[in-house]
């Protein structure tokens, strides 16, 4: 495991930029997808994680 601390800022901009990202995956056509599901489900699992980080402090 790895530790890293952030802001409350930067974890507000990291949660945005994942969010982006991950709206951008879900936007690509169907086709597109099979190439990065794997993406989409890391960036949904490490949101869940900042997340539940950011409400716990």
């Amino acid at each position: 495991m790895i530790n890293v601390e952030l802001s409350a800022r930067e974890l507000t901009y990291l949660l945005l930029s994942l969010r982006k990202y991950e709206q951008g995956l879900m936007a690509q056509e169907e086709e597109e997808m099979e190439d990065t599901a794997t993406d989409l489900i890391f960036i949904q699992s490490l949101s869940k994680k900042l997340v539940a980080a950011k409400e716990a402090k």
